[in-house]
């Protein structure tokens, strides 16, 4: 496997280093590894890669002074599993549409398509490990783990730019194999080549298996538990029910803050103006293609009280239901 990744930084000088050469920053030390220091106006990077017949392995350490975008390009369609053991990082697609997010102590699967992304890092220390996984062999060993058909139904249909499975924790077991296959005091090639598969296949067991134990992160519970609601307001946005913030809140065993959180994560807005536009739009398609009269318009659209629906529709849209339809 080769590195997928051409990145584009116009700035940065480049230094090949040695093993016993590398800067104090660093903490995984992977000696098989090439290595390389780039050295940015916002700080240094430290990236080190290595070539195996399944992956491609890539350990990236930051020590940032300011923010910094980096772009790149994926010149590859790639299956890939992360690991942030320090700081924070999000990546975008070109449009600046949020991927995905991790913090630190977290791991995912996911895959990118070819195209232009770009991650940003804010100041500090951080510190992630990107192993770009064979595809066809990934395919193989996982047709039987049920939590990533999700992943391998929108990779094999190329649904998606950019999919992530959920943020899981770090755990000591994971940490443990990342290390046996990275540290490794001393390497001799075929150990190194069986290692490195061995430590895959259980890497990958151990991430189906948090899946299926729901051992998220606390940003991935939130962020499910969004989708959740997304999908329930998009269902059931005319259901009276969603006139009751607490009877909500309780459907999905948070508090009334929290769900509020969770809405504006699920529609970057509050939940009441996200509802209020949602059932405007719709009241004004039944008002435009039919001949219903107002109060029954109201009803559909969830609204108990006509005259309160009529208020609402000109405020929406500056118009009475009465008059828009009659102009």
């Amino acid at each position: 496997m080769q590195s997928h990744l051409m990145f584009n930084m116009v700035t940065a000088v480049t230094d090949i280093l040695s093993t016993g050469h590398l800067p104090h920053f660093c903490s995984w030390p992977i000696q098989y590894a090439l290595a390389h220091l780039i050295t940015v106006p916002e700080g240094q990077i430290l990236r080190q890669s290595h070539s195996h017949y399944l992956v491609h392995i890539e350990m990236f350490e930051y020590v940032l002074e300011k923010e910094i975008t980096i772009n790149f390009a994926q010149t590859n369609r790639s299956i890939f599993m992360f690991a942030m053991f320090e700081g924070y990082s999000a990546l975008y697609d070109q449009k600046d549409n949020l991927i995905t997010k991790a913090k630190n102590g977290s791991c995912h699967l996911g895959y990118h398509d070819e195209g232009n992304y770009h991650v940003k890092l804010p100041p500090g220390t951080h510190k992630f490990l990107l192993l770009n996984l064979r595809p066809d062999w990934f395919l193989h060993e996982t047709k039987n783990l049920h939590q990533f058909k999700t992943l391998i139904t929108n990779y094999t249909t190329k649904k998606d730019l950019a999919f992530a499975l959920p943020n899981c924790r770090l755990t000591k077991q994971v940490n443990n194999r990342l290390k046996e296959m990275l540290l490794q005091a001393k390497v001799n090639p075929h150990d190194l080549y069986m290692t490195i598969k061995r430590v895959l296949t259980q890497l990958i067991d151990q991430y189906h298996n948090m899946l299926m134990e729901h051992n998220y992160t606390t940003n991935a519970l939130h962020e499910i538990k969004a989708m959740d609601i997304k999908d329930f307001i998009k269902e059931n946005f005319r259901n009276k029910v969603l006139n009751n913030v607490p009877e909500l809140a309780r459907h999905f065993a948070v508090s009334e803050s929290t769900f509020q959180q969770l809405a504006r994560v699920a529609f970057g807005k509050p939940f009441r103006e996200h509802l209020i536009s949602v059932r405007m739009e719709y009241a004004l398609h039944i008002l435009t293609t039919t001949n219903k009269p107002i109060h029954e318009i109201a009803d559909l659209a969830g609204y108990n009280d006509p005259c309160y629906f009529s208020r609402a529709f000109k405020k929406h849209y500056q118009k009475s239901p009465d008059h828009l339809r009659n102009s």
